[in-house]
């Protein structure tokens, strides 16, 4: 497109490049455009993350108190955390109980109602969505229904174990609380594994599995040699998901205990001295722990995943 206008009786022609682009026709330009797209997530990314980040390790470094001024003490606060076994190393051993418990029941379970629903049967559709009914609850009132649930006079587990002839049971005791805890948490998330593995299900090549079994192998043998591997990188994937997930379980303790009968993990340990006993400083300690032990945990998962992809040797 060419622009033309009269000056002096003569005709002055100019191209498009001299013409001034719009700013649209910049940020849209085949040059911009890339930018154009990138920035909105970059300034989201500031604001709700490395911002948040950065003014959480400041405060990991001093002391402070929300009624006082921070004073930068260096590493007293990481000192002080990795050295109280009462406190911070019994949380963190609760959370590695609850992820370890969880991870492995999901998956077992997970698998195993997934090879269930690979096959073809009446309602299978509808068997599939009442899976879902789960992942489908809130969280925090998903626990305080357990809660409910569990209750030792007037819950209704407890009133059936008693119409059966047995006793009442008291659930949430420090003795039972955690792993009671656990048991929700695998309640809420195994449809997640479910159906993961069952789409890897779905994906896998027939013929290898009528090979095996014109050769005479055992179902056993064909899901330990053939299923098991094929679906190696999907068992990865969620126990990396699982993992970052589980580390920051906070909500069915929200719901039930709220950290007693002996079930404070390190999530509620870090809400409890943030946000009950307003001690900034070592709230944000732990919660850099927190963030350190995610990232060492999903760096060591995520090789075994490339691993398993035979991206790494």
């Amino acid at each position: 497109m060419r622009t033309s206008f009269h000056r002096g009786g003569g005709e002055v022609v100019l191209s498009d490049s001299a013409r001034k682009s719009t700013f649209w026709e910049v940020i849209t330009s085949e040059k911009y455009f890339r930018w154009t797209l990138l920035v909105p997530l970059i300034l989201v990314l500031l604001l709700f993350l490395i911002y948040p980040f950065f003014y959480c390790l400041y405060y990991s470094f001093t002391d402070y108190h929300i009624t006082e001024p921070a004073e930068f003490v260096g590493l007293a606060n990481y000192w002080h955390i990795l050295r109280d076994v009462t406190v911070f190393w019994s949380a963190l051993g609760k959370t590695a109980l609850v992820l370890v418990i969880s991870v492995v029941v999901e998956l077992i379970l997970g698998l195993s109602i997934a090879m269930l629903l690979n096959r073809e049967f009446k309602g299978q559709n509808i068997v599939r969505g009442l899976c879902l009914l789960p992942l489908m609850i809130m969280p925090l009132a998903m626990s305080m229904v357990w809660n409910f649930i569990l209750q030792y006079d007037f819950g209704a587990v407890n009133q059936i174990l008693v119409a059966l002839g047995g006793e009442k049971i008291s659930w949430f005791a420090p003795q039972h609380a955690i792993y009671v805890l656990a048991f929700i948490n695998i309640w809420q998330w195994f449809p997640f594994s479910v159906f993961v593995l069952l789409a890897g299900l779905k994906s896998l090549p027939k013929d290898a599995f009528e090979a095996a079994k014109v050769d005479g192998a055992s179902g056993w043998t064909i899901f330990r040699k053939l299923t098991l591997p094929m679906l190696s990188p999907l068992i990865t994937i969620i126990i990396l998901l699982r993992t970052m997930w589980l580390i920051r379980f906070f909500d069915p303790l929200y719901g039930t205990t709220r950290g007693g009968a002996n079930t404070e993990v390190l999530d509620w340990m870090m809400y409890r001295t943030t946000f009950v006993f307003f001690d900034i400083g070592h709230g944000s300690t732990l919660a850099m722990i927190s963030l350190f032990l995610t990232v060492i945990l999903c760096a060591i998962l995520f090789r075994e995943l490339m691993r398993a992809l035979g991206v790494l040797k």
